[in-house]
């Protein structure tokens, strides 16, 4: 016995000890660090599936972003829903572990079971939500208060409600190879008071958009694959999902541009600046949008990342559906 420690105490030094330890990067987001955070995110996974208990060691974090605190949440979620243990620390950094402290995650992760729908909460400027079905209140809920807080009044906000409806849709019908309302989709919104906009992320842990096409044989996309790939000839998973967004893809399996629906939908609401800085992550692939840059990582993601912006300058509507300065 360490002299002076007492006993309670060193049983659970003991027990963690068993844990294995996983270190988060410094800078924890998906936007700025993605392949040290998905190599990050590839570790606590391949402790799950092995049903290894992990220590998430976040100590040395010092900045973290929304988006990144839902996909550990959504990670941390699985290991709680599969009964395999797990523990962490905190940021040592008082800005990184205020605004983790901030976001919801713990009261998330630790809430008791409330069926298929997580309750929205509300912790100063940054609102978190988690559901496995279509919900458009929430997203007029949302809207509401981000655009408040841009313009100073509620506006109607096409391109953010197209975006979260279509992504929410995508995840009820497409994230699992399974059928309909398998997994989970959480989202989560914060006001950057300084560049007065709003950033969103929105992440489905399912098999991924680029893993769905390539094996769900009840796809759409499923008896046109061969001629997708003979005729666009994607040169890699970043390309192919260049070619997914701007609808080419589509035009080959089924002859016409159909930009109103899914990622073609919601990758025209950028185009159309009616959402800002829109970024892509789905398995290897990685587009950004905003530069122009459709890459493949070197870690895999199990799922979809999507991160957004709205901003003063983006178009809106005012409630009594005149068209803002910006116009439509």
């Amino acid at each position: 016995m360490l002299q002076g420690v007492p006993r309670n105490e060193i049983k659970q030094r003991n027990e963690l000890a068993k844990y294995k330890h996983i270190r988060a990067p410094k800078c924890l987001s998906m936007i700025e660090n993605p392949e040290g955070t998905l190599e990050f995110i590839s570790l606590l996974e391949h402790s799950l599936h092995k049903r290894e208990k992990v220590f998430v060691v976040l100590k040395d974090v010092d900045k973290i972003a929304s988006g990144a605190i839902i996909v550990l949440l959504s990670i941390m979620i699985k290991f709680k829903k599969q009964k395999v243990g797990f523990n962490g620390d905190h940021p040592k950094n008082s800005n990184a572990r205020q605004y983790l402290l901030a976001s919801g995650f713990f009261e998330h992760l630790y809430e008791a079971p409330q069926g298929d729908k997580v309750t929205i909460r509300v912790h100063k400027s940054i609102f978190t939500h988690a559901n496995k079905t279509v919900d458009s209140d929430l997203s007029d809920r949302i809207i509401s208060k981000v655009s408040e807080m841009i313009w100073g009044e509620p506006k109607r906000c096409p391109g953010v409600q197209r975006t979260y409806l279509e992504l929410m849709q995508n995840t009820n019908n497409h994230a699992s190879l399974k059928g309909p309302n398998e997994h989970h989709w959480y989202t989560t919104v914060s006001y950057d008071k300084e560049k007065n906009k709003a950033c969103f992320s929105f992440i489905d842990y399912g098999v991924g958009i680029i893993e769905s096409i390539n094996r769900n044989e009840k796809g759409k996309f499923w008896n046109s694959l061969s001629k997708i790939f003979s005729v666009l000839n994607p040169h890699d998973d970043g390309d192919f999902l260049r070619m997914l967004l701007d609808g080419r893809i589509h035009k080959t399996a089924t002859g016409d541009y159909y930009r109103g629906k899914g990622l073609p939908g919601v990758y025209k609401a950028f185009s159309d600046n009616k959402i800002s800085n829109l970024v892509i992550i789905t398995n290897d692939a990685m587009a950004d949008c905003q530069n122009n840059v459709f890459k493949t990582l070197k870690k895999k993601f199990v799922g979809t990342y999507i991160y957004w912006e709205l901003n003063v300058d983006n178009k809106c509507l005012n409630y009594d559906n005149s068209i803002n300065s910006k116009g439509l």
